[in-house]
């Protein structure tokens, strides 16, 4: 059996009614009518806001308030999600980051907190007061993060940190790698060993949150296989199952290379999806209560298999490579490039090549990978690349025939 995050409740005196995971599956909001059986309000919507008055909805074992008055004494700065401004007031309004909504009242300021949550992530209904009807709310607000070391600080914390991307691995065009500031050498975020979760190596994807116990870190859920197929933003596949996509699950910790449908996109483009005999990869998940189920899809990691497929890259690249003359020196029928294509292309593989004779953590070639495919492909149509800022024209689409 799997063991379980140690931020679930154990008491198995408390009554749990329900877990889901929003929006996953069948699975809905908790606003749904599936939902109001568990209030004896029979109405899911005036039942969640009673728990909300009662201060009974957690999040990450914080309460949202359940009054304005409460709210405005217990956070003056705003109500934090793992130390992200969540629900604040300025301006005469009440803001709430995750929807990007303003109100006038704290009431359904309090209500979108509660309600306006992204999918993937679980919910659990608890009936305290054994009268059969939910009166306590939780939910989980994880983040993933690949672990590339872990230090153990003198005062017996541990200290986390992710891939350093640094100028070395850069190209001029170069967008954003990463979206959030955890868990790097820039931060002082400390866990106590206590809430680290003893089977995370290096490599692994980790799931965190900020609690009133400090960060809590587990492993993520890992599936291992070949993919197979998939759609960006829709699905992915590893051999023959499939698993829905989470929108806008929160994968701002993770290298961009390594995000779902980045990662996907890349190797869809190299061919790697169609090989008979393919290289094994891991599919990270958010955990859920019931082992059938899979939380919001964290993102990919190529493991051992990172090199390898950076070798197949470098030489396919190459050979398109090879496949072209520069424009001045194309005759009648030939394909060609600027200097500057073939320049900017030829570069990309120099670099790549540099740095697989090296040792690296396989998340630096996951990204040179990435950074390949958009030196191929181009950035403009890869929605999470021109998004990130990434601006790659794309080898294939400055290829001419002379006439």
């Amino acid at each position: 059996m799997e063991e379980k995050p140690n931020y679930y409740r154990k008491d198995k005196k408390i009554n749990l009614l329900c877990s889901f995971l929003i929006n996953m599956g069948e699975d809905k909001k908790i606003t749904d009518e599936k939902y109001s059986k568990y209030f004896k309000e029979k109405d899911s919507t005036i039942g969640l806001k009673q728990i909300i008055k009662n201060n009974k909805f957690i999040i990450n074992g914080f309460p949202i308030p359940g009054t304005k008055e409460l709210f405005t004494k217990n956070y003056p700065d705003g109500y934090l999600i793992n130390k992200k401004k969540w629900l604040f007031y300025s301006d005469k309004k009440y803001h709430v980051n995750q929807s990007k909504k303003d109100f006038d009242n704290y009431e359904d300021a309090s209500f979108e907190t509660a309600t306006g949550f992204i999918a993937g992530l679980e919910m659990r209904l608890y009936d305290f007061n054994n009268d059969k009807f939910a009166d306590y709310i939780e939910l989980d607000f994880v983040e993933a993060v690949i672990i590339n070391d872990i230090i153990k600080n003198k005062d017996n914390t541990l200290s986390l940190y992710r891939a350093d991307l640094n100028e070395e691995y850069r190209s001029n065009n170069d967008g954003r790698k990463y979206d959030g500031n955890y868990f790097t050498e820039n931060w002082d975020e400390k866990i106590d060993i206590k809430n680290f979760d003893s089977n995370i190596k290096k490599g692994d994807m980790a799931l965190f949150m900020f609690t009133p116990n400090g960060w809590i870190v587990q492993r993520a859920k890992e599936i291992k296989g070949k993919l197979t197929d998939g759609q960006d933003h829709k699905f992915y596949q590893i051999e023959g199952k499939k698993f829905q996509d989470a929108m806008r699950f929160s994968r701002d910790n993770i290298i961009i290379s390594n995000r779902c449908g980045e990662y996907l996109n890349a190797h869809k483009y190299f061919g790697f999806l169609k090989k008979e005999v393919g290289m094994d990869i891991s599919l990270w998940f958010v955990h859920s209560l019931d082992e059938n189920k899979f939380g919001a899809p964290c993102g990919f990691t190529s493991g051992n298999s990172a090199k390898l497929f950076l070798k197949e890259v470098i030489e396919i690249s190459r050979k398109k490579l090879n496949e072209v003359v520069i424009e001045d020196k194309a005759i009648k029928g030939q394909k060609y490039v600027s200097e500057d294509a073939y320049s900017n292309l030829e570069n990309l593989i120099i670099k790549a090549e540099k740095i697989y004779i090296k040792d690296y953590p396989n998340e630096i070639y996951d990204y040179i990978i990435y950074l390949l495919y958009l030196g191929n492909f181009g950035s403009q149509s890869d929605i999470g690349a021109k998004f990130a800022g990434f601006n790659y024209i794309g080898f294939d689409n400055e290829i001419k025939t002379k006439n």
